[in-house]
């Protein structure tokens, strides 16, 4: 895990810090990661809730936020927005499985000074915490290639000459066979990757999914790398994306 530093920027304290999440297993992770990094167990707040954290940011001064994206009552992106109005020296760092370019990018203009996955182990994610100590910025190492090759893209948009607004013969036809490479079937999933897949797609973690099916987590973790693989994803929230692109799920 990297974090990326900032000329000038003020050092966070990790002490007193809310967690903003409505998954339980994920709550009691961050609440061992901080945990790690010498917050107490008492100075350590969590809610499920964009009004649970609003309610909680009205009551306690905290050094720092960390909050997902997908929340029961809104977004992690405008509890952050919100933030930077009424709580504007409470930094923000979004750990969340959500990784498109648009919530990243919301996010960070929403005042977030970090962005990290849910699937990093939790070594990684103290490492990145530890950062913001000194004044870093933790970015997941995945995300920041993704950024830089958004800013590579449109660097290399802005140089280039602008088109003929007039289309050429044959491209439409040739845009047409290029959105159907796109959208092709990737690799076909087995029977048990399908179901894992839905499984998955209802928010069920390795454990439930094992024990629905009677079979170990270890076997679990071997489907979802596969899923993965075939679907060419690194997440679950993407592997979800491209099964529904693809017809694999409803």
């Amino acid at each position: 895990m990297s974090s990326s530093l900032i000329e000038g920027a003020e050092p966070v304290l990790l002490s007193p810090a809310l967690i903003v999440e409505d998954d339980p297993a994920m709550q009691e992770r961050l609440r061992h990661v901080l945990s790690t990094l010498g917050c107490g167990e008492d100075r350590i707040a969590v809610t499920n809730s964009v009004a649970g954290a609003q309610h909680l940011l009205g009551e306690r001064a905290y050094g720092v936020m960390l909050v997902d994206i997908g929340l029961p009552d809104g977004s992690g992106v405008e509890l952050i927005g919100w933030m930077q109005t009424h709580h504007p020296r409470v930094p923000a760092v979004v750990i969340s499985a959500w990784r498109t370019e648009e919530i990243i990018f919301a996010a960070l203009r929403a005042g977030a000074i970090g962005y990290l996955l849910k699937e990093r182990d939790d070594l990684e994610l103290s490492i990145a915490l530890r950062s913001i100590e000194q004044g870093g910025a933790p970015i997941d190492p995945t995300i920041a290639r993704r950024i830089l090759a958004w800013l590579a893209t449109t660097q290399t948009q802005a140089a280039a000459p602008q088109p003929a607004e007039e289309t050429a013969p044959g491209t439409e036809a040739a845009t047409d066979e290029a959105d159907a490479r796109q959208t092709a079937l990737p690799n076909a999933l087995t029977r048990r990757e399908n179901r894992i897949l839905e499984l998955v797609s209802q928010g069920l973690s390795n454990r439930e999914m094992a024990e629905s099916l009677s079979i170990s987590r270890l076997t679990v973790e071997c489907h979802t790398k596969n899923i993965y693989r075939k679907l060419a994803v690194n997440s679950r929230t993407e592997a979800v994306f491209q099964a529904r692109r693809h017809g694999l799920l409803r």
